[in-house]
């Protein structure tokens, strides 16, 4: 006759060890992502967020101020979006004299300062082919430049300003009207 070994029952207290145990790893975690580690790469220092977000304001505060907050007419419309333009133009100059401490975060706002001449190209296009088509009935488009070949290049800017919470929240696209070619202005605080 064979009979099975008798199998060892696990003491409760190893279940309790085993429990803690994973506890305090998961606590761990929670407070090492939440203290040190949830930081991007691209993240600004204090200096250069402050002096990027200084110019999102400025450039925010001179769009709100320029005439004709709601062009209707084409001509109108070209008007606007050419100072609009300017505006935004010495907006990314300004990014240009910021010089972030280290490597990352200095070629991600170099990147998306391209960005944003990419945009301010793309608007020019606009004003350029709707003042050609003036006085005709053809229509003209808005084509946006974009970062992988489909999505729009604002969505990859608004990314970057996400990364630099709460610190560039006046620079999100919206903030500045960015895609807005046609209606009305409203410059309102964007912060998500």
């Amino acid at each position: 006759m064979h009979t099975q070994p008798p199998r060892r029952a696990h003491a409760p207290w190893e279940f309790v060890i085993l429990a803690l145990l994973v506890l305090l790893v998961g606590v761990g975690i929670i407070l090492g992502w939440t203290l040190v580690g949830s930081h991007s790469p691209e993240r600004l220092d204090p200096a250069s967020a402050t002096a990027v977000s200084a110019a999102c304001n400025d450039a925010q505060t001179r769009l709100k101020a320029l005439p004709n907050p709601y062009p209707r007419l084409g001509s109108d419309r070209v008007a606007r979006i050419r100072a609009e333009n300017r505006v935004l133009q010495d907006m990314v100059a300004t990014f240009g004299t910021v010089h972030p401490a280290s490597s990352t975060p200095a070629t991600a706002l170099e990147k998306w300062s391209a960005d944003w001449g990419r945009m301010i190209d793309a608007r020019a296009r606009y004003a350029d082919d709707l003042q050609g088509v003036a006085g005709t009935t053809k229509r003209v488009q808005f084509i946006y430049p974009a970062s992988d070949g489909v999505t729009p290049v604002t969505q990859q800017m608004d990314d970057f300003v996400r990364e630099n919470h709460p610190h560039l929240d006046a620079c999100f696209t919206a903030a500045l009207q960015l895609e807005q070619y046609e209606g009305k202005r409203v410059y309102d605080k964007v912060t998500s």
